[in-house]
């Protein structure tokens, strides 16, 4: 039973670090590429280069902020799901004694396409651009072959 209830708490802790950096990610990225004139989300104009650096205030720019964890945290949460794919898959592959090399080939590979498939639906909602999907398939694809993958349970040789 204890074995059951650390695998679980293992699958909770290790989706909790992709979101962290998925989300997380997404985040820090939507809050500063406003400063350089960049609107990462939009219906009109449209996302895209608008402005120079500083394109804006220090008010605006904490507003903008706060406006934005809003979106992480949505974005958090309807991606959960898909990160909790990609932990289940990676464990799985650990459990039956893959090796480390494919464990993170697979991992990052699922990871970026589950990625992709989450951010651009949740990026529909709030007209995010490409840079922003593309962001999250690269830091989908980081966590689910670097970050998520233990190596002790890989083949030992």
């Amino acid at each position: 039973m204890k074995k059951v209830l650390r695998f679980i708490l293992n699958l909770i802790l290790s989706t909790l670090i992709f979101l962290a950096v998925v989300p997380g990610g997404l985040t820090l990225l939507l809050i500063l590429v406003p400063l350089f004139g960049y609107i990462p989300y939009s219906d009109r104009p449209g996302p895209g280069w608008y402005g120079k650096f500083p394109a804006m205030s220090l008010d605006q720019f904490w507003t903008n902020a706060i406006d934005t964890v809003g979106i992480g945290a949505f974005y958090a949460v309807f991606l959960a799901l898909g990160g909790l794919l990609v932990v289940v898959l990676i464990r799985v592959m650990e459990l039956f004694k893959a090796e480390i090399f494919t464990v993170r080939i697979i991992g990052g590979f699922f990871s970026a396409v589950v990625t992709a498939y989450f951010s651009a639906a949740a990026g529909w909602y709030f007209a995010m651009g490409y840079l922003g999907w593309i962001t999250t398939i690269v830091l989908g694809a980081l966590a689910g072959s670097w970050l998520l993958p233990r190596k002790v349970a890989a083949k030992e040789k």
